[in-house]
Parts: structure tokens; C-alpha cells; sequence
């Protein structure tokens, strides 16, 4: 199964979670996880592996950040170096890419070609008007 985790600090999971659930719906694959100002990274870590646990062995996950570099991008990216093609991390995706990602439970498309694929949305979905 391929399981997608939203994670960003303050309220941006809750955001994107309610953001979806008025636009799209939010599917059971998708998982929702806010770093507070009451956490430290410790605990902050402990929720995202807790969370990791209750998935399938043979699971696929990608975790969508808001920030790059910042810490629940580094606690995805931790993740991702032991199971090294079954976990990707994105940072800074827009709501038109995290929508699409909402939409891939019958997917063919391996984890990796849907991280690639949330990239390119993103940069295709920017936009400025006037032009």
C-alpha cells in the first residue's frame, strides 16, 4: 500500500488535512502530523515512528514537509535512509500537488515516480495573474 505523511510545524498537517476534507475528501492512506511548540524533536520523532510502525513492512511512504531542511523534514528524511527505495520526502509542496497525491490509491505509479510527479505539479501549478 502506499501511505502518504503530511507533517510541517504549528498547524500546517491540520491545514492541509482540512483543506483536503473540504476540496477532495481525505483517504485513510493519508496521515496527518503537526510539530508543536510543546514538542521537542524527541517526541516529535517518537509520533512520526509510532506512526510508521502500524504500517505493512512492505508499505511505501511518502512523507510531504512544508520546509526543507527544518526538523520533521529531517526526521522523514532519517526514515527514508533505512528503507532506501520504499520512503521518499518532499518538501514545499502546494495544495494542487498534496491534492493529487490525495487521489493515488489505485495508482501504478511506483512511490518514487509519484514523489517526482507531486514535484512537477508544483512547479507547473504556480502561477501569477496578470500575466
Amino acid at each position: 500500500m502506499k501511505r502518504v505523511v503530511v507533517m510541517g510545524h504549528g498547524g500546517y498537517a491540520e491545514g492541509v488535512r482540512k483543506n483536503l476534507e473540504m476540496i477532495v475528501g481525505v483517504p485513510e492512506f493519508m496521515h496527518f502530523l503537526d510539530l508543536t511548540k510543546e514538542d521537542d524533536l524527541d517526541r516529535f520523532k517518537a509520533r512520526v515512528e509510532d506512526l510508521v510502525k502500524q504500517f505493512d513492512d512492505d508499505d511505501e511512504v511518502l512523507f510531504v514537509c512544508d520546509l526543507l531542511g527544518a526538523s520533521p523534514f529531517r526526521v522523514a528524511a532519517e526514515l527514508c535512509i533505512s528503507k532506501a527505495g520504499k520512503y521518499y520526502t518532499l518538501a514545499g509542496l502546494n495544495a494542487m500537488a498534496i491534492m493529487e497525491l490525495s487521489m493515488i490509491e489505485d495508482s501504478e505509479l511506483s512511490i518514487e515516480e509519484l514523489a517526482n510527479h507531486a514535484v512537477e505539479t508544483t512547479k507547473t501549478a504556480v502561477a501569477k495573474f496578470p500575466e
